[in-house]
């Protein structure tokens, strides 16, 4: 009964290894006459890999990898002629084709009658491999174009892998110029920022930064998607690609000294930081941004008795440079409201009838100051404008105005 059981059981398997082949040619034969149907005939190839005998011949991975790059091949033929096509499935094919060929190789070998070990697809398959690299881009393009970031992802990865596969070995593609790998990196980092995918952004882009990308684009990109991490630490990182972008970038844009102060006042480089700035102003010195950024760190200086004094000083000469600095006003406005409060709390010991006569006419004239540097922000900036409102709508309580109290308050309610 035993040896019964188990020559039906081998019986069995063999049958099922011989229908899985049998299953492959199929697939090849109905590949060879029509490749269009190469998306459904892959997934009627499914059980040979999963097969226990066929899983370790290199035939069925051949022919899915092969009849992939031929289905491309004529996917793209088809595209020429004007004829729609699947884009998707075609950048996916690009993609899959890669692994199922690299699979075949590992398991190209024959053992002839002497027992001489030969290979039989391996030429053809690195043939194809080498034929197909730029291909990977294209697959990518394809996939973007069809905003399966992931996919795309996938194939500028592979661009980047393929030329150095241990199991291609000195078979495998060459590199493209750094030239044209830095701008497939930099698309690579584009898939992943629209995917959220903050470290593979990072680590494209830093790729891409490597081979020699130094484009606005790139430093400015890296920094939006560091500006996605905790912030604990999304200040050094924003800094580490602002230092990269200043030298070349930074008089057209003052976002990167701020973001390197930034992470100097994170770190409470005071000194550091107040050096930095005013050598970026002796360079540049009608640039009202960094009089603004010197003023915030004036602002943030602990235990210096003159900061807030200073950092009014490099407001005022933000605005007087630029007019429209909405920002500029903002502190302006709110550091003249600090300020009388200040000199009023200190004055709360006086007598009644002086306390009055000093709030008439020596602070509440600091008080009007502040509120039209707020209001000149709130025209210049009404988007972005709730600090100057809220500021606003306490100094005119104090004010005792009750008419501008009621604009203020409307606008908040939104009316």
């Amino acid at each position: 009964m035993k040896k019964t059981a188990l020559l039906g059981i081998c019986l069995v398997a063999g049958l099922t290894a011989s229908a899985q082949n049998s299953l492959v040619k199929e697939v090849e034969r109905n590949l060879k006459s029509k490749i269009g149907d190469y998306p459904a005939q892959i997934k009627n190839l499914q059980p040979a890999f999963s097969n226990e005998e066929t899983a370790k011949s290199a035939f069925p991975y051949f022919i899915a990898g092969k009849y992939g790059y031929d289905y491309f091949d004529n996917q793209q033929v088809m595209e020429a002629a004007g004829q729609k096509v699947d884009k998707k499935a075609m950048g996916h094919a690009i993609i899959n084709a890669y692994g199922y060929l690299v699979k075949a190789l590992q398991l190209d070998t024959i053992v002839d009658a002497k027992g001489k070990v030969k290979t039989k697809y391996s030429k053809d398959i690195i043939k194809n491999l080498n034929a197909h690299y730029n291909d990977f881009n294209t697959a990518a393009v394809y996939l973007w174009g069809e905003q399966d970031y992931n996919g795309a992802y996938d194939a500028w990865q592979l661009a980047f892998e393929a030329p150095s596969d241990p199991v291609l070995g000195a078979n495998a593609p060459k590199m493209l110029p750094d030239t044209i790998m830095n701008v497939y990196a930099f698309n690579q980092g584009l898939a992943a920022f629209n995917l959220q995918d903050w470290d593979k952004t990072l680590k494209a882009f830093d790729r891409s930064i490597e081979l020699g990308n130094d484009s606005k684009q790139v430093f400015d990109y890296a920094i939006g998607a560091a500006y996605n991490y905790p912030d604990s630490v999304r200040t050094p990182i924003m800094a580490k690609y602002a230092k990269m972008a200043l030298p070349k970038y930074g008089k057209e844009d003052n976002a990167y000294i701020g973001y390197i102060i930034n992470d100097m006042l994170h770190s409470a480089k005071y000194d550091e930081a107040e050096s930095m700035v005013k050598d970026a102003i002796a360079n540049d010195p009608e640039n009202a941004q960094l009089y603004y950024v010197l003023g915030v760190l004036y602002e943030n200086k602990e235990n210096d008795p003159q900061a807030e004094a200073q950092a009014l000083e490099q407001f005022e000469k933000c605005v007087k440079i630029d007019s429209k600095h909405a920002n500029g006003y903002l502190q302006l406005g709110y550091l003249t409201f600090r300020k009388a409060e200040k000199m009023s709390s200190d004055a709360g010991s006086m007598p009644t009838a002086e306390y009055n006569k000093y709030m008439e006419n020596t602070i509440f004239p600091i008080l009007r100051e502040a509120a039209g540097y707020l209001e000149k922000c709130y025209e210049l900036d009404p988007e972005n404008g709730s600090g100057a409102l809220a500021n606003l709508r306490n100094i005119y309580y104090n004010l005792n105005d009750a008419e501008n109290l009621e604009r203020i308050e409307k606008i908040q309610k939104g009316y």
